[in-house]
């Protein structure tokens, strides 16, 4: 029974002693603004380009800026909504906000953006 003990006590404090100290996390960056918030009269140089719009009715569109005039606005909605076309009109504007043109577009492939190796 003691020759069991000796070979079972080394075997015990073996997974104790490999043991890794915890790694430490560096802090998140702060986030980047994927939007800023502009005029709704400064839309005019945005048509065509993605527009987050809040409106008094308490909803949230986010699409391309197909029209823009002093009555309303009219977004393209992505695939995900229909990709119709929604006219709102100005009064329910709240906040309008411009995305940023690096977070409009979807990140590309090194293959396409021609960054392949040369030996």
């Amino acid at each position: 029974m003691s020759l069991a003990l000796t070979f079972a006590a080394p075997a015990l404090a073996a997974p104790a002693m490999q043991r890794k100290p915890p790694v430490k996390i560096a802090p998140a960056e702060p986030a980047k603004p994927l939007a800023h918030v502009v005029e709704y009269t400064e839309l005019e140089h945005h048509v065509g380009d993605t527009i987050v719009v809040e409106t008094t009715l308490d909803t949230v569109r986010r699409g391309k800026l197909v029209k823009y005039t002093n009555p309303g606005l009219t977004l393209q909605l992505g695939p995900e909504n229909g990709s119709i076309e929604l006219d709102i009109p100005r009064e329910t504007v709240r906040n309008v906000s411009v995305v940023a043109a690096e977070s409009a577009a979807p990140a590309k492939d090194d293959q396409e953006a021609g960054s392949a190796k040369k030996n």
